[in-house]
């Protein structure tokens, strides 16, 4: 089968016809504007080549269908990607709806430290990943001094809240502050992974097409996914 040479009459004559179904885009070539157009120009281009055939070596049904096939599945290609953009687009819209709700809540987050009010009771908390036998949390001023110790033996997996009454080890009132905390999750003489959780007030939410970011003022940005539990 010969080829069709781009200065031909009849490809040029196919090429310039209804101009106006093609769009210009930036890297100056002509580009069908929908999958209609794809599909009516790949048409006429088939048409044409048909019409050129060398008829020694006409073109055989297998390539027609393959030709057929690849126009239809670049078709549908398309029109699957524009669903799919419109749900995405539409579920990123309720999502931004559903976590802007979230301001004014308080939520446990992943952290190493707490932030304490004096005179104010503070709570935190530990997200534990398997059963564990015994559990140790300790609270640490900035000279990494055991200010505040939690125990708990056979603890299953889950989220625990605690409060600290903003007290030391003899009583002491502690003042306003930010303060490291330690975790120890054991089960026998193995480790259990287990993260601890500072309490944090969403203050505002920046929304964006993907990932809303939250706000938790001193506490700094988090996501969705971070959260590990929501208070009323």
């Amino acid at each position: 089968m010969s080829n069709i040479s781009l200065d031909s009459s009849i490809q040029n004559n196919v090429l310039d016809e209804k101009n106006n179904t093609l769009d210009k885009s930036t890297d100056g070539l002509n580009h069908p504007s929908n999958p209609l157009d794809l599909q009516n120009n790949f048409l006429k281009l088939l048409i044409a080549q048909i019409k050129n055939q060398d008829p020694t070596d006409p073109i055989k049904n297998t390539e027609l269908t393959s030709q057929l096939a690849q126009i239809n599945t670049a078709t549908g290609v398309e029109k699957l990607n524009n669903t799919v953009g419109k749900f995405s687009d539409k579920i990123n819209q309720n999502q931004n709806i559903q976590i802007s709700s979230l301001i004014g809540h308080r939520v446990f987050i992943p952290s190493s430290q707490i932030v304490h009010t004096k005179d104010i009771n503070t709570e935190f908390g530990i997200d534990l990943i398997s059963y564990a036998t015994s559990v140790e949390i300790k609270i640490l001023d900035e000279n990494k001094k055991v200010i505040h110790v939690e125990k708990m033996k056979d603890v299953k997996p889950g989220v625990y809240s605690f409060i600290w009454d903003g007290l030391d080890l003899d009583k002491n009132t502690i003042p306003t502050g930010k303060y490291n905390v330690s975790l120890t999750a054991k089960n026998q003489n193995k480790d259990i992974p287990a993260t601890i959780l500072c309490e944090a007030l969403v203050q505002s939410i920046i929304t964006s097409s993907r990932n809303p970011i939250i706000d938790l003022g001193v506490m700094g940005n988090t996501t969705l996914s971070e959260i590990r539990k929501i208070f009323k």
